[in-house]
């Protein structure tokens, strides 16, 4: 009737079956089971965990790398577009310094903005 793990403790007049903690819950911390080695135990981590007691997440590795990653790009995005709005006020001004036949000339060859 009650499971393998489970103990019976009083409590009011009443029994209540609890479990005892596995090796994999103690020394795994809940991410993984205990394997034999010899003499000892090691830890094999589930999917998603890492490390000799399954306490590293793989994703915590890459959550550095990651989020510098996105910030070069977002960084790069605004100068790119900085430079360009620079290069742009540059090129308009230079157009309203220009005489008429400058304009006429720039607006053939397709560099009148």
């Amino acid at each position: 009737m009650s499971a393998p793990n489970a103990t019976a403790l009083p409590g009011r007049g009443r029994f209540w079956e609890v479990e005892k903690p596995t090796c994999g819950d103690l020394q795994c911390h809940g991410n993984g089971v205990c394997v034999p080695l010899g003499q000892s135990t090691v830890c094999e981590c589930r999917l998603g965990y890492a490390g000799e007691f399954c306490r590293d997440t793989v994703n915590e590795a890459l959550s550095l790398k990651l989020t510098l990653g996105v910030m070069a790009v977002l960084l790069g995005v605004i100068f790119a577009a900085f430079l360009f709005a620079k290069l742009r006020q540059r090129r308009k001004a230079q157009i309203r310094k220009a005489t008429e036949k400058e304009r006429e000339r720039l607006k053939l060859e397709g560099e009148w903005a």
